[in-house]
């Protein structure tokens, strides 16, 4: 029997995406990204792990700026820097799904044998219940003198509204009116889960110099950030199992309070975020390489926020109304 113990959430842990609790994850067989995946189709697996695929979208594009003023925020002459955290939460879309019977070719010392996959009529997605659905069944053709195989569906890892992250991020500027942001994680692994990497680059240009006298302070930027997730080394999907990249186009404006350190900021933003996916399915006869792609649902978002500078500290807060809603806080020292 086959579970798809769902260690795709937990991988995400590394980023905060969500908190798995230990409690539940002592309940479960497979540690690693790589063994969750190995045990359920493409159809099946897609259609699961599409809210995640919503929210990191979502949460990844959202935190991105702060006030729309480039240069002059800091304490040190002619260059700003900037280190700090943004926390987000990205509100989670479906939380079940009807699953439809897929056709899979599995690879076994016979050759190349056909089985199908019979599902349940409605399962929870990776947001959903977290009580698991009924087994599913691969039924093999006569001929190939194969048992049918029950296999054992995966639970909601967590019934939530909202899929928080956390990523450190660092600014510098200005040279021309422009600076840049760099989000980074270096390839970490994860106990059993596997492994983690993250680089995001953003540069921002400062529209209101080109205007004398503005009562607003006016920017534009363009983000780019690529995350990929690998199985652990002993896992049958050892190599990398995730890649998911995305950009950000936006526009901004500020407006700085005289009388408080006070900035009201908004904005409105074009993005598109995709994963690509390619795992191992096991079954005991044998294997089949699975791929699909991901596409997150946020295209638009209008966003509007207030940040607080107390000496060398900047408080922000901000939110953002997309196909996904997202809620983003910052903390950081501006030198």
């Amino acid at each position: 029997m086959h579970t798809l113990q769902a260690r795709l959430l937990p991988f995400l842990i590394v980023l905060a995406v969500l908190i798995v609790p230990p409690s539940q994850a002592q309940n479960r067989d497979t540690d690693e990204l790589g063994g969750a995946l190995s045990s359920i189709g493409q159809q099946y697996a897609d259609n699961y792990t599409q809210p995640i695929t919503d929210a990191l979208g979502a949460n990844l594009n959202a935190g991105l700026f702060r006030t729309a003023e480039v240069g002059g925020e800091g304490i040190i002459p002619v260059i700003d820097v900037y280190v700090g955290v943004v926390g987000m939460g990205a509100f989670t879309s479906r939380s079940t799904f009807q699953p439809e019977n897929e056709t899979i070719e599995i690879t076994t010392d016979q050759g190349i044998v056909e089985g199908k996959i019979q599902y349940p009529n409605e399962v929870p997605t990776i947001f959903g219940n977290e009580t698991a659905p009924p087994d599913a069944v691969i039924e093999y053709d006569d001929k190939s003198g194969l048992e049918n195989e029950p296999v054992s569906l995966p639970p909601g890892l967590v019934n939530t509204s909202i899929a928080p992250l956390a990523i450190p991020q660092i600014g510098a500027g200005t040279v021309l009116g422009t600076d840049a942001q760099v989000r980074f994680l270096p390839e970490t692994s994860i106990s059993d889960y596997g492994s983690v990497s993250l680089f995001g680059l953003s540069v921002r240009h400062s529209l209101s110099q080109y205007i004398p006298l503005s009562p607003v302070d006016l920017a534009v930027q363009g983000t780019w950030q690529s995350l990929s997730l690998s199985g652990s080394d002993d896992s049958i999907n050892s190599g990398e199992i995730v890649d998911a990249s995305g950009w950000a186009l936006n526009a901004q404006v500020s407006k700085s309070v005289p009388v408080a350190p006070i900035t009201f900021y908004g904005g409105l933003q074009y993005e598109q975020f995709g994963v690509d996916v390619g795992y191992t399915f096991q079954t005991s006869a044998g294997t089949s390489t699975v791929s699909f792609e991901q596409d997150a649902s946020n295209n638009v978002r209008a966003l509007a926020g207030v940040s607080v500078t107390l000496a060398v500290i900047q408080l922000n807060v901000d939110y953002a109304l997309a196909s996904n809603n997202t809620v983003s806080a910052g903390v950081g020292i501006t030198l």
